[in-house]
């Protein structure tokens, strides 16, 4: 049987006006000369993948592709469509849909062209169709790669969860990157340079943040926005929990108290047990 999404040795059973007709001595498929790699000739074996055109046939290509059913591939995005979901590339002639169903419902974190995502393919009405991997299927991947304290890796934005966003490296490796640990805004797909700050529970966590010094004056500026935009006043002091620091700027303790000493400092803020206020 000759499957969808996946490789398959065929033997040329004949040639045609447009192609070589593969078989597996029961169904045949089309190899479209522009698909095949060299010239072929009734009787050889040939090594394809068989995806679909838009007609919904199954057609089958030697060139090799980014992602199949059973193994997953960084794949780019090459069109958005806003009801519908994004396109990616899997170097087929006929590019995948994956669905707005595997998208976060706030469209500012959808992929744009160019994103990069880490996907299997999956059939569905004679069709194939593109789905990311989640964190289970990531960390399930097998490799030697192992990362140490404080070293810098490059990845994609996988997931956005309620404490975090999820990444995966170019070694295929998960990364959990905490809320405080975030400066700016993210989008999936998005390429980003990590440091990798422990692992824990066979889990890498990581920072995007910068060097201290450079991030103190961003933090800083993220206090100060804050407070012309209420008014002037802020209910947070030196004395303010984590909790209620991360809740309200998304900033850990250690960072808002680095920023707010030295806003301090500056004469740029003042407080008293309760509440601190911008000095105009």
């Amino acid at each position: 049987m000759i499957t969808l999404g996946e490789y398959q040795n065929l033997k040329v059973e004949r040639i045609s006006d447009l192609g070589y007709m593969l078989s597996d001595g029961f169904d045949e498929v089309l190899l479209h000369f522009k698909q095949a790699k060299a010239e072929r000739k009734v009787g050889d074996e040939v090594r394809v993948f068989i995806y679909s055109d838009k007609a919904k046939r199954k057609t089958a290509t030697e060139l090799d592709v980014l992602a199949t059913i059973s193994h997953e591939g960084f794949v780019k995005v090459v069109d958005v469509l806003p009801n519908s979901g994004v396109f990616v590339s899997i170097n087929t002639p006929k590019d995948v849909l994956l669905s707005k169903d595997y998208l976060p419902y706030d469209d500012q974190k959808w992929p744009s062209v160019g994103d990069t995502l880490l996907i299997r393919l999956k059939e569905k009405h004679d069709t194939l169709m593109a789905k990311p991997l989640n964190r289970f299927d990531i960390k399930g991947i097998k490799n030697d790669i192992t990362y140490a304290e404080a070293e810098e890796v490059s990845g994609y934005i996988s997931h956005f969860s309620d404490k975090g966003i999820g990444c995966v490296t170019k070694d295929f490796k998960y990364v959990f990157i905490p809320y405080t640990q975030l400066r700016g805004s993210y989008h999936l797909g998005m390429e980003v340079n990590i440091t990798i700050t422990k692992q824990l529970d066979n889990e890498y966590y990581g920072t995007l943040n910068q060097h201290k010094e450079l991030l103190m004056v961003d933090d800083a500026k993220l206090i100060l926005d804050y407070l012309e935009a209420h008014h002037g006043v802020m209910k947070l002091t030196a004395k303010s929990s984590s909790e209620e620091v991360e809740a309200l700027l998304k900033m850990s303790r250690k960072a808002f108290k680095r920023a707010y000493g030295n806003l301090y400092k500056e004469h740029k803020i003042t407080f008293d047990d309760e509440k601190t206020t911008l000095v105009k």
